[in-house]
């Protein structure tokens, strides 16, 4: 990208924009859908086609949660983001968000069950706290000790990712939006007027640019080496001996802490097993996209079959299918939303950290407010890139 920064081009409420999407997964079709609600011009970018499996929207299942161990200043914009999954849902007739409730489970000391106590008694959210017994009798898929908890979110579900990617990309171009599948954007060069997109077949003029690459953002964000990393993430599933106990009706989501084992556990989808995503292994930085390795070290796989033969009773603990993806992560682990430092025509919507499936609407949103009138009520100060960067817009 071109860093010189020119004269920023005024913006005003209400004039239809010509606008560049970088990048078609979750948050760059949300953003294409919201623009497009706007009535701007949209045009959507992406190297491979979408949705697909080389970013981070894919795994076959994501989690919504409320209750947010990640902190309170969230839950506003993830409960406003529940809202406009149900308004995608209705205007697609589709159904991408099942609403099964989520569990916290561990002791009652442990940092991230704490997190989520404190968040729901700071903010008065509906929950429920189980003892071991309760665990035991209501939700049987989870082995719990006798000293720990399950702390219940009923406003939290699983998604399926690329059906979510599907009904976004399709209602944005019921609005009009205009999608460019394998058209890898090579520069981003902004002009006095204009801001102009290359790729190896055209170089194409907009009022606005949106930069929503996921796990290639580094590439044309503008930001400093090192804001954005990689890392591989790596889902095993694992076979159930009686699938009804482990399906969205009996089975909620979870984040499982224990000493022997962590993850994140998601109910059977596909009538046979149930997804693990371990989290007590250190997830292993990726230097080149590109190069993402389909084979996953046996450590992570062995981790995953002893965390689940120790606390998944109903599973056998084998695990007859894994899977890798990528994701972009920020030092502090918050998203990067807002303008460009290079200029503020160009909105970054990266560094998601693992989070940003579930509020994905939200950043839409609060991107089309920017790039509609400059700036969005509903940002957060977490998101804002200017903590990375000086000079940066805010």
């Amino acid at each position: 990208m071109n860093t010189e920064k020119p004269a920023t081009q005024k913006q005003i409420e209400g004039e239809q924009r010509r606008v560049a999407v970088v990048g078609a997964g979750i948050i760059g079709t949300m953003s294409a859908w919201q623009l497009a609600q706007r009535g701007h011009s949209v045009t959507v970018y992406d190297q491979w086609n979408t949705p697909n499996d080389r970013g981070a929207s894919a795994g076959e299942s994501r989690i919504f949660r409320t209750l947010y161990k990640e902190g309170p200043e969230y839950v506003e914009f993830i409960q406003r983001s529940g809202e406009k999954w149900q308004e995608l849902e209705s205007a697609q007739s589709v159904h991408v968000l099942e609403w099964c409730g989520g569990l916290t489970i561990g002791r009652p000391d442990h940092p991230d069950v704490a997190a989520v106590l404190e968040c729901a008694d700071e903010l008065d959210l509906d929950h429920r706290v189980l003892d071991a017994d309760a665990m035991r009798n209501e939700f049987p898929a989870y082995g719990v000790d006798d000293d720990e908890i399950g702390v219940f979110d009923p406003n939290a579900g699983v998604f399926r990712p690329e059906l979510a990617v599907l009904a976004a990309r399709n209602e944005s171009i019921r609005l009009g939006t205009t999608y460019r599948p394998y058209s890898e954007v090579l520069n981003i060069r902004p002009l006095a007027d204009r801001v102009m997109v290359h790729t190896a077949d055209s170089a194409d003029a907009f009022d606005s640019i949106v930069i929503a690459t996921g796990p290639w953002a580094a590439e044309l964000s503008g930001l400093s080496a090192g804001t954005i990393f990689n890392k591989q993430l790596v889902g095993c599933w694992f076979p159930a001996a009686d699938v009804a106990v482990h399906e969205p009706s009996r089975m909620p989501i979870s984040i499982r802490r224990h000493p022997e084992g962590a993850f994140s556990g998601f109910p059977c989808l596909d009538g046979v097993g149930v997804k693990i995503l371990t989290h007590h292994l250190e997830w292993p930085r990726i230097d080149n996209v590109d190069s993402l390795s389909r084979f996953v070290d046996p450590a992570f796989v062995r981790s995953a079959e002893t965390a689940v033969a120790r606390l998944m009773p109903g599973l056998d603990p084998t695990a007859v299918r894994v899977s890798t993806w990528t994701e972009g992560f920020t030092p502090d682990g918050a998203p990067i939303v807002g303008p460009s430092p290079i200029d503020d025509r160009i909105v970054l919507a990266v560094g998601m950290s693992g989070q940003g499936f579930k509020f994905s609407p939200m950043v839409g949103s609060v991107v089309a407010d920017i790039i509609t009138s400059g700036a969005s009520n509903d940002a957060l100060d977490i998101m804002n890139p200017s903590r990375f960067t000086t000079g940066a817009s805010s």
